[in-house]
């Protein structure tokens, strides 16, 4: 399986080899990024001394033509190697991966719909170039560096990712990577009417939940749908936004659309968007789905061995992130669908050799398959429930 997985990235591996060549050198940058999705799939192998001990077995480094990669070899070429080289990769197997089961009423977007957001993973108090945090409870120092996704619903898989100190901006790092024909889905944090602005001008849309403190001035109310009632739209406006005449706002009126939150019924969503063609209650829908880059956030946090980075440079950490997100791509392009941690689960033993591909593929469709059915089940019950 490993050595399927490396022939499926053979032509970038053959590039990285000989982009770093160097008469002196016995590690090159394919075989690093080989040793890193090895233990990717293999989560007990927390750890570069772990790494190493694998390495130093014979039967492996002939299997999969590797030399021994001693511990401070590895943490030198983490620092050495620029984690950029990487991308080519990434994009590569993104655009292999095809669109996934997803809501149906989402099939009216003519845009790449993207769930944006920012989370931080906790690193040791010693890494100087990551943002400290002194909690005076405990009195204790913590590092945090923060990674910035770009989830692509309807595929299931990461669009886009970056590794920052913990005080880097979301909204910056989100105006340095905006790309045409997308639609950008965000939480408060990215209510920042310039880079709303911006993302217009670069000829994408976004929606962008408010918060309380936002102000602007209703235009036109306009007309709800039965269907929209029902999805739990309370109101859709054409407002202007901002209040302030010396303060940047975005220059055209947008679109607000109010949405009760069952369980927290005198504060509803407030959605604003510059999509006019939607209908309030697919506005409401593509909300609900940005949660899936949290969901992805879960992931790599819990199932992808994200509990521990192999080094302490921003060239390693960012490194360990893009191999993580090309292990994530491996296992949607095997599967077919959007991975799953009973999909992660399933992969490694087939990684390890534990059973044969075929096999692993046909288990994991069958655990699919039980999911949405228990979901389907899970639905009909809530609706029932709400019908009484």
């Amino acid at each position: 399986m490993g050595r399927r997985f490396i022939r499926l990235l053979d032509g970038q591996l053959q590039h990285l080899r000989k982009h770093c060549s160097h008469g002196n050198r016995r590690l090159f940058y394919d075989q690093l990024v080989v040793a890193h999705l090895l233990a990717f799939f293999n989560p007990i192998l927390a750890g570069l001394r772990k790494i190493e001990d694998v390495f130093d077995v014979p039967a492996v480094r002939r299997r999969l033509k590797m030399p021994r990669v001693p511990k401070s070899t590895l943490a030198e070429a983490q620092r050495l190697f620029d984690p950029e080289l990487l991308l080519p990769l990434f994009e590569s197997l993104k655009e292999r991966a095809n669109i996934q089961e997803h809501d149906a009423r989402l099939d009216g977007l003519t845009n790449k719909l993207l769930a944006v957001d920012g989370s931080f993973f906790a690193v040791a108090s010693r890494i100087a170039w990551a943002l400290y945090n002194h909690s005076a409870k405990n009195n204790v120092t913590q590092g945090n560096v923060r990674a910035h996704v770009h989830f692509d619903i309807l595929r299931g898989i990461p669009d886009h990712a970056t590794l920052t100190d913990g005080r880097a901006s979301e909204t910056e790092q989100l105006r340095q990577a905006l790309k045409t024909g997308c639609f950008y889905v965000m939480d408060r944090g990215f209510q920042q009417y310039q880079l709303l602005d911006d993302i217009i001008a670069k000829g994408s849309d976004f929606l962008v939940r408010l918060r309380k403190t936002a102000r602007y001035e209703p235009i036109e109310v306009r007309p709800l749908t039965a269907a929209d009632r029902a999805g739990g739209v309370l109101s859709d406006t054409l407002v202007r936004i901002g209040w302030r005449a010396n303060r940047t706002a975005v220059t055209q009126p947008l679109r607000l659309v109010e949405i009760a939150q069952p369980d927290k019924p005198d504060r509803p969503l407030r959605l604003l968007t510059n999509r006019f063609d939607l209908s309030a209650e697919t506005i409401g829908v593509i909300y609900r789905h940005r949660w899936q880059v949290e969901l992805f956030f879960r992931w790599l946090k819990c199932m992808a061995n994200f509990g521990h980075f192999y080094s302490e440079s921003p060239q390693g950490m960012t490194m360990q992130v893009y191999i993580a997100l090309i292990g994530t791509l491996l296992i949607a392009l095997e599967t077919g669908a959007r991975p799953s941690s009973y999909d992660y689960a399933l992969m490694s033993m087939a990684v390890a050799g534990l059973a044969p591909l075929d096999q692993i593929l046909a288990q994991a469709a069958k655990r699919r398959a039980k999911c949405r059915r228990a979901a389907e089940q899970q639905r009909a019950r809530k609706a029932r429930k709400n019908s009484h």
